[in-house]
């Protein structure tokens, strides 16, 4: 991708330029075909009944905001909100949980049930993934926990 861009500012004589068309058309091709091959491993994994492994698939896209099928959406978010069931066990709702957080349907999720007696365990969880699934951690009464974030920059040493 960066000799693509890359290319645009260099491609001085007919060669250069024809070469950085044939990467930009073969780089086109590649994205198109990572992106059919991500839709097809994700509706695969929902017609096998592998919902984890579905929404996981989906919150790695071949490309940085690459857009899943309405259709998909739908179902994914099916599948978490009947998994997200009070009959569910705690465990698998935690796992459940986490692979909503990071999918594309973490906002529309909504749980059919809570477990009852939630463990501390998962309550942890609930805080940890709570700014990704705020729906869900107001359900549980639970303050989402800031990320952590790193220092930037250099720090100021008054003398």
């Amino acid at each position: 991708r960066s000799v693509v861009v890359a290319s645009e500012s260099v491609s001085r004589s007919e060669q250069t330029r024809s070469l950085a068309e044939q990467l930009r058309l073969a780089l086109a091709l590649r994205v198109q075909r990572e992106h059919s091959t991500w839709v097809s491993e994700v509706t695969t994994a929902i017609d096998e009944g592998r919902g984890i492994r579905a929404l996981r698939l989906s919150s790695h896209p071949p490309k940085a905001g690459a857009p899943l099928p309405e259709q998909i959406l739908i179902r994914l978010t099916e599948i978490a909100n009947t998994g997200l069931s009070p009959d569910v066990n705690q465990r698998r709702w935690g796992t459940l949980l986490v692979a909503v957080a990071l999918s594309p349907v973490h906002q529309r999720v909504e749980p059919t049930g809570l477990p009852e007696n939630p463990s501390q365990e998962l309550l942890d969880l609930v805080r940890q993934v709570g700014t990704q699934v705020p729906q869900i951690a107001a359900l549980f009464g639970v303050e989402p926990t800031s990320p952590l974030r790193g220092r930037s920059g250099r720090s100021r040493a008054r003398s």
